[in-house]
């Protein structure tokens, strides 16, 4: 299995952007299938409304006559929905598509700190000046790395840790990335849930009107999966 991977390295800043289309896309799709929901009900009463009554024609055909006509307008408004729906649909795919093909790069804060900082002076600077330190020394800059949310030290002090044998790593490279809580790993997570909420959300959306009703299982999925995005770090949605 190749490490490699054909996606381009997008930065956060543009993880959240395809996350953003994403989220807008849904908003799109809800409003959409409630103006369609809107033009049922519309037909509906119109239908209704229409044979009320008729004469010389019994309650029980005057009912039947309703609703083989709702049944058809309904159908035609489906029908004629298709093409919209799919072409959002098809929009959707290749954002989702784009998005989570960065997870290779972001599935670890070892992988973004290794990164971190690369052709900053001044983590080739702590580079030079640690090249001969020892466990204590790396440990002690480790903690001070975390304590002052020093990036380009912590990006430092992970290489030389990464250099040195397991038993004498005074902290471990996962521990001392994750210990440093850095932005562009936490955020780009919640972007990729976010974007997977929504692809789901749309795909539920668009599968509730095409059936005519809604699974309760995907309702509560979805809204589980809604609760566990951290909206205080990357802003609110679009409902």
């Amino acid at each position: 299995m190749t490490i490699l991977a054909d996606a381009p390295l997008l930065t956060p800043a543009q993880v959240g952007e395809l996350a953003s289309s994403l989220d807008g896309l849904h908003g799109r799709v809800l409003k959409v299938i409630d103006r369609l929901q809107k033009d049922v009900e519309a037909r509906k009463k119109d239908i209704a409304s229409r044979w009320k009554s008729a004469p010389g024609v019994s309650a029980g055909d005057l009912a039947r006559f309703a609703q083989n006509e709702t049944v058809a307008a309904v159908r035609q408004i489906k029908d004629n929905s298709k093409a919209e729906l799919d072409k959002m649909l098809k929009e959707a795919g290749p954002a989702h598509a784009r998005l989570i093909a960065q997870r290779p790069f972001y599935d670890s804060p070892v992988k973004v700190l290794s990164r971190a900082s690369l052709g900053d002076a001044r983590r080739t600077e702590y580079l030079n000046q640690l090249a001969y330190a020892g466990p204590a020394e790396l440990g002690h800059m480790a903690q001070v790395a975390v304590a002052t949310q020093n990036v380009p030290l912590a990006a430092a002090v992970l290489s030389l840790l990464d250099r040195m044998p397991s038993k004498d790593r005074p902290v471990g490279p996962a521990e001392l990335a994750h210990a440093m809580r850095l932005d562009d790993f936490l955020k780009v997570q919640e972007y990729i849930k976010l974007g997977d909420v929504r692809l789901q959300g749309i795909l539920v959306a668009i599968r509730t009107w095409t059936a005519g009703k809604s699974n309760p299982l995907d309702t509560v999925q979805l809204a589980m999966r809604e609760r566990g995005i951290d909206r205080d770090l990357i802003g609110g949605g679009d409902e």
